[in-house]
């Protein structure tokens, strides 16, 4: 018996020594030590990650032809004051270490109710990361008077201008986790390390099913709560923001729930139509799809025609849902076509077509499917019949043997409209229109990379740079040389930048979004 309870008290000490081990060993996430009440967060999951891929930044030609401007020798002084204004170095591990931080796991901010900011830091040596935010606070706020005060279980170590007098910058370690905070901020430190786990961000259920969605976050990821004021005024119920940098793109990311009905969301699911990308003019640096069903778009319409025309479509009893939208089929394009003389003398033009002309600057083409050609001249009838409530005149007219709407307004040209078959077509000049009615019997589309998303948009940025590079003299004014061997230099800066693609779509009740910046390749190094 004797022997029996010396084996199991052994067996017992093992035991608890590996459990021990294990919580001991345990690494908890960062948003362990945010309130669920907070107003967002932002994560950073790998300290070292981040800062190894600063170099993809550095080697950007952008970069280069910027930091001279902002007064630097080079890209890589540029990123170094960035990383001073930081006053952490977060692309050397060595460098953390020494500042008492762990590279390898997460940190973050979290911004409150209230309006203060909290850091929270990964800390792998309390007394080297003392010494760091006690050298940090002395060198920004001239606070180096240090003192340690104890709130109930919690050590507070604060430091002020002098002692006695209120402290600028304070921390607290909690979790493994050293929380930061400067000014009113530090009253909220001490609530802050007393929270329990179901009252942090790790514990809300609404986050961690967001994370489950998106189990690659990126570089930094931000959570806004559905409790947040952030999103009060969108219907969502929380969102999360992913962003990832990579040798070959920078992307940005947002997967958020719908707080409505689900009906409503309809609009973002794509559906099975036509493929008109391909007839749209091979000028074209700028795509747009729209792959959901036309019809489900009745509840966001206002939202995209703005309240001025549907104002002026209501006055004249036209029914934007059942005399448009009801009638197209999915597959909606459109594209952008530098203008071959546009005014560049005039510089950048005003973001207003009251003011401005947009379609001298770049032309405009695109095509829809509709479900049947019967009715499509009456429809675009009524629509010139309403055009003079928005400023505009819009005439039937035939041309090269199509029923075409031509459209005018005080600035100039506006978008015509052609009938070929059961297609509909829109343009502006009326040139950009006269292409895309005839058949192009092209096979290939004008851009890559448009996605099988509801929304996909592309922007061919080194197709853009290839059609200026190629306008005319006379297209710069007098004087031009100046102006255009100005663009060309920031044409050769960016010529590392490929593309910008857009997309939006939406799954099981999620709206998802992403925004890509892609890179050429051979720019820049690669970075495992």
């Amino acid at each position: 018996m004797k022997r029996l309870l010396a084996v199991m008290c052994v067996m017992l000490t093992i035991a608890c020594s590996k459990c021990g081990k294990a919580q001991s060993a345990a690494v908890e996430p960062v948003e362990r030590v945010f309130p669920a009440t907070a107003v967002a967060v932002v994560v950073v999951p790998s300290v070292t990650q981040l800062g190894a891929k600063l170099s993809i930044l550095e080697n950007l030609k952008i970069a280069a032809f910027l930091a001279p401007l902002q007064g630097f020798a080079d890209a890589h002084a540029f990123t170094n004051s960035l990383i001073d204004q930081l006053g952490i170095d977060i692309r050397s591990e060595d460098v953390m270490a020494k500042a008492g931080l762990d590279s390898t796991r997460s940190m973050g901010a979290a911004v409150l109710l209230s309006g203060q900011t909290v850091l929270a830091l990964p800390v792998k040596d309390a007394a080297k990361l003392h010494t760091t935010l006690e050298n940090l606070s002395y060198r920004r706020l001239g606070a180096g008077a240090g003192a340690e005060q104890k709130i109930g279980e919690v050590t507070l170590k604060t430091f002020s201008l002098q002692q006695g007098q209120p402290p600028r910058l304070a921390y607290v370690i909690t979790h493994g986790y050293a929380l930061v905070a400067t000014d009113d901020g530090i009253a909220k430190l001490e609530p802050m390390a007393t929270l329990r786990d179901i009252d942090s961000m790790a514990g809300d259920e609404a986050f961690k099913a967001a994370l489950a969605r998106n189990p690659d976050r990126g570089d930094v990821y931000g959570y806004v709560p559905p409790s947040s004021v952030v999103i009060a005024r969108y219907p969502f119920n929380g969102a999360l923001v992913t962003a990832t940098l990579k040798p070959t793109a920078f992307t940005v990311a947002i997967d958020a729930p719908w707080k409505g009905e689900a009906q409503t969301l309809a609009f973002l699911t794509p559906q099975p139509g036509v493929d008109l990308v391909n007839e749209l003019p091979r000028s074209s640096f700028a795509v747009a799809r729209y792959s959901g069903d036309p019809a489900q778009l009745a509840p966001v319409i206002s939202e995209i025609v703005g309240p001025y025309l549907q104002r002026a479509f209501s006055e004249t009893g036209f029914d934007l849902k059942t005399q448009v939208l009801d009638r197209l089929k999915p597959g909606v394009v459109a594209s952008l076509s530098l203008a071959p003389r546009p005014p560049m003398a005039a510089g950048m033009p005003a973001f207003d077509i009251r003011q401005t002309n947009p379609f001298t600057y770049a032309h405009l083409a695109g095509m829809a499917e509709a479900k049947s050609a019967e009715g499509l001249v009456t429809t675009l009838e009524q629509v010139a019949a309403a055009a003079p409530k928005f400023g505009a005149n819009m005439k039937k007219i035939e041309r090269n043997g199509n029923v075409v709407f031509g459209t005018t307004y005080s600035q100039g040209e506006g978008v015509h409209f052609g009938i070929r078959e059961s297609r509909v077509m829109f343009g502006s000049p009326m040139a950009k229109l006269d292409e895309v009615m005839a058949p192009s019997g092209s096979t290939q589309p004008p851009v890559n990379g448009l996605t099988a998303d509801a929304v996909s948009a592309v922007v061919d940025l080194q197709k853009l740079s290839t059609s200026v590079r190629a306008l005319p003299a006379d297209a710069w004014g007098l004087g031009g040389f100046a102006m255009k061997a100005t663009t060309i230099r920031w044409l050769d800066a960016t010529d590392d930048l490929k593309a910008i693609v857009v997309s939006a779509g939406s799954k099981d009740g999620n709206v998802h979004a992403q925004v890509s910046l892609t890179l050429v390749p051979k720019a820049v190094e690669q970075v495992k």
